[in-house]
């Protein structure tokens, strides 16, 4: 019952469920674009190096660019900030997908997905700004923050379970859609979820800009000079945690289908799809549980334990004698990602002033991105070696350890209330 009395009132927070439903309809298209862009590109390239340029292209841009996003919305506002990014972005998708099905060149073909990337719209971050506002000390609901990081990170989850689902959907569809427009179904499907996606990110983020929570938040309304909240030591620290984190989460993936490769044959690829969901299901069914609870004690110590849980349950893949038991494991050891990342949250909401929210969680958007395509890159190398899936593994948990020592050894809770 606690849960539930939690999230009852959370949701009656004025302005609460247009966070949370307009939140998951705004990122929806987050777990369909990646498969999409990779399919459809190497569908008119011919190449899944051509493909993956220009998805890095994406990525790599909205890494470089999301701070300055973030900047913008806490000095004008999110709510009318985000909706000019959001036209932004659905405008270059499309131009996007004109010159992919146009066959225009490789180099033009990055240079538009970086031009999106850098347009999309820094939603994750704003919502996460707007719960640390609307559950301050001055709130009367200071006790429903974790509830609210909670429940932002668990149906950030769902999106990646959700999207690839939806985007298969399209995928089914895609012969009759081909014929009817007279063209592959190898292009139709991607390139009607990658609309469905844009229509998504663009209706959502409108949605959620214009709520009255989003509306009531107050812009800081001056220039942020400098490095801006990387002037707190803390949120550094954060950062150098958060960088290992997103490491394991890139490279991990990458190991997942590679222990696929060896152990299950031509079901490899199906096989890899599931493991990736069940883990995620995991994540997201810890978050739930975890945001119905109420802890006391030290955040840093918590945060501490949790990536050392992550740290071992890295470790403990690699011992795994068919991707049964790896599923198994996948799904326990998937329980520790969102209550980690909710804690991330927190730690960050208590560090950074409130007029630097925005512009503070956009630091951990670039920080994600950055270091999840290294971890990418990194393990695509190692697991190319015999048995390489245990050395990408515990290349994810070396990461992991890593984030854990910098938890032990940093200052993570600033001192000030």
């Amino acid at each position: 019952m606690t849960g539930l009395t939690q999230y009852r009132r959370l949701w009656r927070i004025p302005g609460a469920p247009m966070l949370l439903v307009g939140g998951v309809v705004a990122r929806l298209g987050q777990g369909v674009t990646v498969l999409a862009w990779l399919l459809l590109v190497k569908e008119t390239t011919g190449g899944f190096g051509e493909a993956g340029l220009v998805v890095a292209s994406i990525s790599l841009a909205t890494a470089a660019t999301a701070p300055v996003a973030g900047r913008l919305a806490d000095r004008f506002g999110a709510a009318g900030v985000l909706p000019l990014y959001a036209m932004a972005y659905a405008v270059l998708q499309v131009l996007l997908l004109i010159a992919v099905l146009a066959g225009m060149p490789l180099i033009l073909l990055c240079g538009v997905a970086g031009l999106s990337g850098a347009a999309f719209p820094a939603i994750s971050p704003a919502l996460r700004a707007a719960w640390t506002t609307l559950t301050n000390a001055d709130s009367g609901h200071s006790d429903l923050r974790q509830a609210a990081m909670a429940a932002e990170s668990t149906l950030f989850e769902l999106v990646f379970v959700v999207g690839p689902l939806i985007f298969s959907a399209f995928i089914l569809i895609g012969s009759p859609l081909g014929d009817a427009l007279e063209t592959s179904a190898g292009t139709a499907g991607p390139a009607a979820a990658l609309v469905f996606a844009c229509l998504c990110t663009g209706f959502g983020t409108f949605a959620v800009a214009r709520g009255h929570a989003m509306r009531g938040l107050r812009s800081n309304g001056a220039a942020t000079r400098g490095v801006g909240p990387l002037r707190e030591p803390v949120l550094r620290h954060l950062l150098l945690c958060a960088a290992g984190i997103a490491f394991s989460f890139g490279g991990a993936p990458v190991a997942i289908a590679a222990y696929t490769k060896a152990h299950d044959g031509a079901a490899a690829e199906s096989a890899t799809g599931i493991l990736v969901a069940v883990w995620s299901m995991g994540s997201a069914a810890a978050g739930l549980w975890y945001g119905s609870r109420k802890f006391t004690g030290s955040l840093s110590r918590r945060f501490l334990l949790l990536l050392v849980a992550l740290c071992c349950g890295y470790a403990a893949w690699s011992l795994m004698p068919n991707s049964y038991a790896l599923g198994a494991l996948l799904f326990v050891s998937g329980a520790v990602i969102a209550p980690a990342l909710t804690v991330e949250a927190e730690l960050v909401s208590e560090a950074t002033p409130e007029h630097l929210l925005n512009e503070a969680y956009t630091w951990l958007t670039t920080v994600n991105l950055s270091m999840a395509a290294l971890g990418s890159a990194v393990t695509g190398v190692v697991v190319d070696r015999p048995l390489g899936y245990t050395w990408g593994f515990l290349a994810a948990a070396g990461a992991a350890a890593a984030a854990a020592t910098v938890a032990g050894a940093a200052t993570l809770e600033p001192s000030r209330p």
